[in-house]
């Protein structure tokens, strides 16, 4: 008997028919590496638990053994962030480790971030040149326009059909960076670049580039906004998914991991399905710590996407490729054993576990070595005073990611973990008035506190912790019942929240002057606070600003609390800090502090009672 139209054969048969007309592929997609090669913390001299592209490798080849047709990119800061980062671009002249483990790793294509440019132009055209693979950025050019790498790549693959047959499959490839990126390296990239907003260049270029290819893949070293989001934002990932002829989005920059829950509620974001503006996406964290996973079936006949899904898989229990170590082992020794170089000893703990609430006998260091080192420079015409931030507080690192120097011996790894960027030092030339303003900056880290409410969340998420930029050598009280003076745009909304603001013991001149030490970066006028041309500039590191005071002036005491909170009666604030800090309390006397519970991500909840 022959088979009725909707008899169990027929639909067999038409399965079968349909898988012959249907190619999977699979991308795999890392992002923010930052030099994190092998699973090892240079600055605390243990294993990264969860992290470092050595593991990402041993998920790489699970992944790739479950596909028949894959691609990898990369999407981006994978040359700056680790001290073997900073190794490789101090030995020019030797193979650059990040590149050749991303040869290893047969990358397909590539593209720039932001941090790529922290060690200037030469040094990135020297590491491109390395790659055995397309590095591409569509926004960024030299001066009058030409490209400094290539805008957009075609990569040209084989690709087999569910049925074992092979057709051609063209995947274009464009990618993206925040146009901050003349901000934050102004003094390396102005008169040599120039930057378009990543939608304008966008709308620029994917047209073109879908006329060549059958699959197009936008690589965006930007985050996760809302599909409106204004044109120089630094999330701009989904607005680029909105833009007609781009199928995928990878994206990345701010360290977070999509799909996620966090990013409920947002216009054009599928949370849970993976999915901006409906192109699939994902996000794979930084340093390593998970794998981007998009799965594609795509119809043979016009390469449009007929279903798709989007997943991260977490590097924490996968174990280090032995191959890539192989690969990347003679700088990561060599690195290890310039970490271990020693400086001198120091008597107290060195931490940041109660940075964002109290001051800081770590950034204080950084401070009082900045600020030594330029009065050695230019002698004492005018008072100097040097500015510390946290740079390691938790936040998107996790709660391990804290400054801890044990009190003890101290060796170059401790002057990494007290400053973890390249960057240079400058010193500013500012009135009583002005550093009044850069305290009010810095006091937006909080929220607005109610008084008389237990248990408030101290911190504002949306306020980088490394922007929490304090001026030592004045004293000063902070009022959280005010709000603060300026919102997330630097826009002034208020007369602040500074109070009794002094300078030796009297109140801060308004017109006094003083010569305040900062970083490249912020005299850049990142997070807002250089309202003038920097006095003075210098290419020295600040970093070995740090590790010259480290064995010049061990540190011998704690930091004085010359800032602290405003009383507020029956009111208590909340706050994240390391499970580590349990062992510390006893730096901050001064506090009422009280540990409460660890959240889902590992932190202890603490309860300061104000």
């Amino acid at each position: 008997m022959k088979a009725g139209p909707g008899s169990k054969e027929q639909q067999q048969a038409t399965r079968v028919v349909n898988d012959a007309t249907l190619v999977d592929l699979r991308i795999l997609a890392t992002s923010d590496i930052h030099g994190w090669l092998e699973a090892w913390d240079y600055h605390s001299a243990r294993p990264l638990p969860a992290a470092g592209l050595a593991r990402t490798a041993t998920l790489i080849e699970k992944a790739r053994e479950g596909a028949e047709n894959s691609l990898l990119f990369d999407n981006g800061d994978f040359l700056q962030g680790s001290p073997l980062a900073e190794w490789s671009a101090g030995n020019p002249e030797a193979p650059h480790p990040i590149i050749a483990a991303m040869n290893h790793l047969h990358y397909d294509a590539a593209t720039l971030g932001n941090h790529e440019f922290n060690f200037g132009l030469e040094m990135l055209e020297g590491a491109v040149a390395q790659a055995g693979f397309p590095i591409v950025s569509a926004n960024i050019s030299r001066l009058g326009g030409t490209p400094l790498v290539p805008r957009t790549t075609v990569l040209h693959r084989q690709v087999a059909d569910r049925a074992g047959r092979v057709h051609p499959l063209r995947v274009g490839v464009i990618g993206f960076l925040p146009v901050q990126v003349m901000i934050w390296d102004h003094s390396l990239l102005t008169g040599r670049v120039e930057v378009e907003t990543p939608l304008a260049a966008a709308r620029r270029h994917v047209a073109t580039l879908r006329q060549r290819c059958d699959l197009l893949v936008a690589l965006c070293h930007g985050g996760i906004g809302c599909a409106s989001a204004a044109e120089g934002s630094e999330d701009f990932a989904t607005a680029i998914a909105g833009v007609a002829g781009v199928d995928v989005v990878i994206a990345g920059h701010s360290h977070l991991v999509f799909p996620d829950h966090r990013f409920r509620g947002l216009e054009g974001v599928d949370a849970e399905g993976g999915s901006l503006q409906g192109k699939p996406a994902v996000m794979p964290g930084s340093r390593g710590s998970h794998l981007g996973l998009v799965d594609l079936q795509l119809e043979v006949r016009d390469w449009s996407v007929a279903s798709s899904s989007s997943r991260l898989v977490a590097a924490g229990p996968a174990p280090p490729a032995p191959s890539l170590r192989r690969v990347i082992g003679p700088a990561h020794d060599a690195v290890r054993r310039e970490m271990d170089r020693p400086l001198g000893h120091s008597d107290v703990p060195l931490n940041s576990f109660f940075a964002l609430v109290a001051p800081s006998r770590a950034t204080a260091l950084v401070a009082e070595a900045s600020a030594r080192h330029v009065r050695n420079l230019l002698g004492d015409d005018l008072p100097v005073l040097g500015t510390g931030q946290p740079f390691k507080v938790g936040g998107r690192g996790g709660a391990g990611y804290f400054t801890d120097v044990p009190a003890g011996p101290l060796s170059l790894r401790h002057a990494n973990d007290l400053y973890v960027y390249p960057n240079t030092l400058a010193v500013l030339r500012l009135t009583g008035h002005e550093i009044r303003l850069w305290l009010e900056r810095a006091a937006g880290a909080f929220r607005l506190i109610h008084p008389g409410k237990a248990d408030q969340p101290l911190l504002d998420p949306d306020f980088p912790a490394y922007n929490f930029d304090v001026v030592h050598g004045v004293e000063f009280k902070i009022d959280l019942s005010r709000p603060p003076m300026f919102d997330n745009t630097s826009a002034q909304v208020s007369d602040g929240r500074i109070t009794q603001i002094l300078y030796n013991d009297a109140p801060l001149d308004p017109q006094a002057e003083f010569l305040v030490v900062t970083s490249d970066y912020r005299a850049g006028g990142v997070g807002g606070y250089a309202p003038r041309l920097p006095f003075m500039t210098s290419k020295t590191l600040l970093r070995d600003v740090v590790a010259q005071h480290l064995r010049d002036m061990p540190p011998t005491r704690a930091e004085k609390p010359f800032w602290r909170f405003m009383p507020m009666a029956g009111t208590s604030v909340t706050f994240p800090t390391s499970p580590r800090a349990l062992s510390h309390l006893d730096e901050v006397p001064h506090l009422s502090l009280t540990p409460l519970a660890h959240d889902r991500d590992g932190f202890l909840t603490m309860r300061l009672d104000l």
